[in-house]
């Protein structure tokens, strides 16, 4: 599955996601499944209460376990309309929490841009050719981070470069191989970045200095003549109104000039200059003066050492370095210095000013999968893996029990036990009258399997103890034996067993692993997240603990399971003695969780390989924290490009980003227009429920409009444009709340224009027109 960083971070990231494949078709019933046409949106009022933004997380964390089984598919990121090159290597992808020197330390040439930076052979005014080359260097420390700035965004942690005012961008170099005579440059084309720059003057007398036009066009008029000049999409009308031996004085269209220096400029009422190169002046009453002038959209001043001056006002994020020698040009640098903080996010790409050549684009991160692992309380005394996505099953699995000062317990409680054993051993005793089940997983170096397991229906027939061994799969048991005996070896998928013994009267059976690989102390996740399940000898009655650290391990890059980051989540209790997550740590190296707005909710990033995202929602007394695993190398798409290329994402998750699952406020609507909505709220506080009933209504107002009074919501599915809304608005905060948890557990139909009335958590009666 696939998310989208870009349109997540406006609100409550990936902890509010419905997943990447999912759609909102016009289908009989709220399934994740039956989502298929091009993700679905999540909307909220901009000003609503914190209960729909905690509503929008429940309906994310209840969809989690369908979710996760959801087909990835994709296409890849596509690049149009001019140069290109992303920052990556073959083998060495950009992943998040890197710098540009983690991924490469080369410079950007002809071969990464080939227009921009092409090679090529300058020619003088004397007619003689010189080689060049062009390069840019980036910044190699620019890092890809987690970030949180009220001067991009306020309250909104966002993934993206962060580059503080002073900090290097990058330096362009035009390099000449054969080196130019100084005395040779004046009314010459130098080429920079995929651009002719026509050269109106040179100097030494501060500093080496050069005076370009952009865009310039060149020509020559005569007295008593006109002539038209095209520049860009502009065409000027020119003329002679004076002319002597040193000045001159143009009409353009209809504007007159002041006297002009023969390689003077003048700025025209539009904001581009015209040039002297020549004046050709003729005393003689029969002989014709003339002109060779130039006109150009923007006058560039390039000073050794100094900022870059565009139209005589300085560009303080750009300066200049020219080195040459006495009487030749080696070469001309610019130097690309934040003036003020930039941002380079999904939403913003940054160009180079005065030559609005380069731009630096994020096109989001590319998630291969994706999976919701949430943990969280479950009631006052344990905690639960909710919907924990398994190979074959979804399924919720309590891992510890509080006793009210301590952890104790391996699982729900003293009645329903997850199974395992004292140490990490091949051997595991199964106790049917206290154990719910057990774990048996199996992996090698890239693939694992986990199943949930339990032993039933213990009998003793003619002295035989036999026992059914079976497994969960789609939520129900399945059988894997009927009748096992002692000593049989059962199977399924890579998981081997061996019965060791079987006992009727006590209900304990004793099971061993029949090959290399198995475990009982082990849970993978589908996608292959590890987690260290507690052990009997860590948790038990007379070695209790205050906390407990649960351990979870990432793959790494190349997929081998547990050899990536770790990440440790601490089970403590709150002040009232319930349990609660305390504590989040995302490994070695991670962002500094931040709060998405005025929530309580705190997203993170685990700067690894494969890139977990964290929602750690402290809203409530009993903490819970949703990890969106990603399965497989997470790789960031950063561009350096012509700033006319547009950077199009693909129309799947499992190649691209910006696909999938988003959450926005009601005023940011437009960014996913190509999403079908869940609209979160009544008319009165989400514009985009009033735009659904047709304008806004608060209070008697809304019962008027639609019907539904104090205690009762409405769950409606409208047309919006070519896509589905499916609104979810009660009568006030907390009846859209009971509806969003009547649709995380009810079926309800989709079909535009079907409409149900819900009244309480489980209860809806259907409205006809």
């Amino acid at each position: 599955m696939k998310l989208n960083i870009k349109k997540v971070a406006t609100v409550l990231g990936s902890a509010l996601m419905l997943g990447s494949t999912v759609g909102m078709a016009a289908a009989a019933s709220f399934t994740p499944s039956s989502f298929t046409d091009g993700g679905v949106a999540l909307v909220v009022g901009s000003n609503a209460a914190l209960s729909d933004m905690k509503a929008a997380t429940d309906l994310a964390a209840n969809l989690a376990g369908d979710l996760a089984a959801q087909a990835v598919t994709g296409s890849t990121t596509t690049v149009e309309g001019g140069d290109s090159y992303k920052i990556e290597k073959t083998s060495t992808k950009f992943n998040l929490g890197d710098t540009i020197s983690s991924v490469t330390s080369s410079s950007i040439t002809d071969d990464n841009l080939p227009t921009l930076l092409a090679d090529g052979k300058f020619i003088d005014n004397d007619n003689d050719e010189f080689d060049y080359t062009q390069k840019i260097d980036m910044n190699t420390s620019l890092q890809l981070t987690m970030f949180e700035d009220n001067d991009y965004k306020a309250d909104a942690p966002t993934v993206g470069f962060q580059i503080p005012s002073g900090k290097q961008v990058l330096t362009y170099t035009l390099d000449f191989t054969d080196k130019p005579l100084w005395a040779d440059l004046v009314t010459t084309e130098i080429p920079i970045m995929g651009k002719k720059y026509y050269v109106l003057s040179n100097s030494t007398a501060v500093g080496n200095s050069l005076t370009l036009l952009d865009s310039a066009s060149t020509t020559t008029v005569a007295e008593g003549e006109s002539t038209t000049v095209t520049v860009g999409d502009k065409s000027y009308e020119v003329s002679i109104s004076f002319i002597g031996e040193t000045s001159v004085k143009f009409l353009v269209n209809g504007q007159t000039t002041n006297s002009i220096n023969e390689l003077g400029t003048y700025k025209l009422s539009d904001g581009s200059f015209i040039g002297v190169k020549d004046i050709l002046y003729s005393a003689k009453d029969s002989g014709v003066s003339k002109v060779e002038f130039s006109i150009g959209k923007g006058k560039l001043l390039l000073t050794n050492g100094s900022d870059i001056e565009l139209n005589d006002e300085t560009i303080s994020d750009l300066s200049a370095i020219i080195t040459n020698t006495t009487t030749e040009l080696a070469s001309i640098s610019i130097v690309w210095a934040a003036d003020d903080d930039l941002f380079v996010t999904e939403d913003m790409s940054i160009t180079m000013p005065g030559f609005e050549a380069v731009k630096m684009s994020f096109a989001g991160l590319t998630y291969a999968k994706e999976e919701a692992i949430v943990v969280e309380a479950d009631g006052d005394d344990s905690i639960v893996l909710k919907n924990f996505p398994l190979k074959d099953s979804t399924e919720s699995i309590n891992i510890v029990y509080w006793n009210g000062s301590a952890y104790t317990i391996v699982g729900k409680d003293s009645d329903n036990k997850l199974a395992v054993n004292q140490t990490d051993s091949t051997v595991l005793t199964y106790d049917g009258d206290t154990d719910d089940w057990f774990v048996a997983s199996w992996a090698d170096v890239d693939d694992s399997e986990s199943y949930l397991m339990r032993f039933s229906n213990f009998k003793n027939e003619s002295g035989a103890q036999r026992a059914t061994l079976q497994y969960r799969k789609d939520g129900a048991w399945e059988n894997v034996k009927v009748d096992a005996e002692p000593n049989d070896e059962v199977s399924i998928g890579s998981v081997e067993l061996t019965i060791s013994s079987l006992d009727k009267d006590t209900k304990v059976a004793v099971v061993a692993n029949s090959t290399t690989g198995i475990s009982f102390n082990t849970l993978y996740s589908k996608e292959g997240m590890k987690v260290n399940l507690p052990t009997t000898n860590v948790i038990n009655a007379t070695n209790v603990t205050t906390t407990y650290s649960l351990l979870l391990e990432e793959e790494n890059k190349d997929d081998n399971l547990g050899s990536g980051n770790d990440i440790t989540l601490t089970l403590g209790d709150n002040s009232n003695d319930e349990v609660s997550v305390t504590g989040v740590d995302m490994g070695t190296s991670e962002g500094t969780a931040t709060e998405v707005g005025n929530s309580d909710i705190f997203r993170n990033f685990a700067y690894s390989e494969l890139a977990t995202e964290s929602m750690w929602d402290k809203s409530g007394d009993q903490y819970k924290v949703t990890l969106t695993y990603h399965g497989s190398e997470t790789i960031a798409d950063v561009y350096v490009t012509a700033p006319t290329a547009t950077i199009t994402a693909g129309s799947g998750s499992g190649a691209v980003s910006n696909v999938g699952a988003v959450t926005v406020y009601d005023n940011e609507v437009s960014s996913v227009s190509g999403k079908n909505l869940i609209v979160i709220g009544g008319s009165c506080i989400n514009s985009v429920a009033a735009e659904l009933l047709g304008g806004a209504a608060c209070d008697a107002a809304f019962t008027a409009k639609t019907g539904i009074k104090s205690g009762e919501a409405l769950i409606k599915s409208f047309t919006r444009g070519t896509k589905t809304a499916l609104l979810v608005a009660g009568y006030n905060a907390a009846d859209t709340t009971t509806a969003i948890t009547y649709l995380s557990n009810k079926a309800v139909n989709t079909t535009v224009g079907a409409a149900v009335k819900v009244v309480d958590a489980n209860t809806a009666t259907a409205i006809t027109a």
